[in-house]
């Protein structure tokens, strides 16, 4: 079955690039607002998971319109002529030896002529005027199917004059930002492809099934992520061999260092492995730096009272600022949620974390006491493990619904975790509270991919609709 095959053409400085990227699902397209970035047409296939969804063609933008209309307006006396005719200015132009006469117009017709469907983009932020209408004949000439789609870069107060002109050379007119278009609208674009050109409607709507089957098996793949990332961390421990005659202050910001940077690596291991995920390999990320402020290891009172209650205990030692404004009832053993229980306002990179402390077993060997073993984790601070959560779903929402063609350096916001909650319902809010207590001591399978299947619901609603659609279908 051959796959879709599609040029993106029209007037330089349009968003041309960005649509592609956006619709390719690819950041390596070059994107610049300086005008005659693209000088020759590039395809981009769109592979997910090993498999060749479509086809676009990045190409150079009209340069002189008026001038190739006027040169195949010469060539044909009617209809049935015109597209002999654009083979022959091809035939005359586009060989390479004549190529400098009208090399942008070359580079955009070829893919067009060997049988790629037409994409022509316009701005709907200025006003149309009929210097365009050269190109739209040129297209038209083609006879290849043709959708124009106005890209609102600077607004869409123009999208009705846009409407009525592109209306008579193409037969489907979309308005699609590439800077924020969702996944549905990214689909609505290669299936409307399906009912201008019946011959390609069974090769499309085949390639939109895959695609949106991919898109629900990344949604999955990314709470499977999270959840084996977040029990690692809530596992995670770092141990330090206190020597005979050494003093354990010379040792404390040591611990304290490791536990810190061993926290970060795995934050960034996850966001590493969810950008390759969604293929934003050149994404650039404000966010703050995950920091963890430790109690005073050395305080012999915190060792009596960590030795005694360490597997009671949660939320011990956690500043105001790691719940800021969190309010977290737990019963008895961690395993419900009061009535009024709710998690909300946790702030990126406001984390306190709980150090536990625990003498070694004292063996005498010429001295008094030959040494321990002090112990930073695992973290049993449920605030902490909804901190770690929030935070990876923020990471995960920018990634999963950022396109391609966005790129500015992204910002990571913290969302409402109390929100984000209330899509639970009250039987799954506890279940979650209860796993994520007992991730520090390891979680079954089973209890792994129950976690992950909350973490669905936790995810931002357009992910979870793409999940839900596919396993509709």
């Amino acid at each position: 079955m051959t796959k879709p095959q599609f040029a993106v053409v029209g007037h330089p400085n349009k968003g041309k690039s960005s649509i592609v990227a956006t619709l390719a699902r690819q950041d390596a397209v070059a994107i610049s607002e300086l005008s005659g970035t693209t000088t020759r047409a590039q395809a981009f296939s769109l592979i997910v998971d090993g498999r060749h969804i479509y086809t676009l063609v990045d190409t150079p933008g009209f340069q002189r319109p008026r001038q190739v209309l006027a040169w195949l307006e010469a060539q044909a006396t009617n209809a049935a002529e015109r597209i002999g005719a654009v083979h022959a200015f091809l035939a005359r132009f586009g060989t390479g030896q004549n190529d400098a006469k009208f090399p942008d117009e070359s580079q955009l017709l070829n893919p067009i002529m060997a049988g790629a469907g037409i994409i022509y983009v316009v701005d709907g932020s200025v006003p149309y005027t009929p210097e365009y209408e050269a190109e739209m004949a040129i297209l038209q000439w083609t006879g290849q199917p043709r959708m124009a789609l106005i890209n609102p870069i600077g607004g869409d107060q123009y999208l009705d004059q846009w409407t009525r002109a592109l209306s008579q050379y193409f037969n489907v007119v979309r308005v699609f930002n590439p800077m924020t278009a969702d996944h549905q609208s990214q689909l609505n674009v290669l299936a409307a492809f399906a009912e201008l050109h019946e011959p390609w409607r069974a090769v499309i709507e085949s390639s939109v099934r895959q695609l949106r089957d991919v898109m629900a098996a990344q949604v999955r793949t990314g709470a499977t992520l999270i959840a084996a990332t977040l029990v690692q961390m809530l596992q995670y421990q770092t141990q330090l061999r206190v020597p005979v005659l050494v003093a354990e202050a010379a040792l404390t910001l040591t611990l304290k260092q490791r536990y810190e940077q061993a926290m970060r690596d795995l934050e960034t291991g996850l966001q590493r492995r969810l950008q390759e995920l969604f293929a934003q390999h050149r994404l650039a990320v404000q966010s703050e730096r995950l920091t963890a402020d430790f109690p005073d290891l050395f305080d012999r009172s915190s060792w009596l009272m960590f030795g005694l209650q360490r597997q009671q205990l949660v939320g011990l030692a956690a500043s105001a600022g790691a719940a800021a404004g969190a309010v977290l009832d737990v019963s008895v053993g961690g395993t419900s949620l009061m009535a009024g229980a709710v998690v909300g306002g946790l702030l990126s990179g406001a984390a306190s974390l709980l150090a536990t402390l625990r003498p070694e077993k004292l063996t005498v060997r010429g001295v008094p006491v030959a040494g321990k073993e002090l112990v930073a984790g695992p973290m049993k601070d449920l605030s902490f493990a909804f901190v770690l959560l929030g935070r990876a779903l923020d990471f995960y929402d920018l990634v999963a619904l950022r396109t391609h063609a966005d790129r500015q350096e992204a910002k990571l916001i913290s969302s409402d975790m109390n929100q984000r909650m209330l899509r639970l319902k009250r039987l799954d809010q506890v279940k979650l509270a209860h796993l994520l207590q007992k991730a520090h001591k390891g979680l079954s399978d089973r209890e792994q991919q129950q976690l992950a299947e909350m973490l669905l619901a936790l995810m931002n609603p357009m992910a979870r609709q793409d999940t839900a659609t596919s396993r509709a279908q």
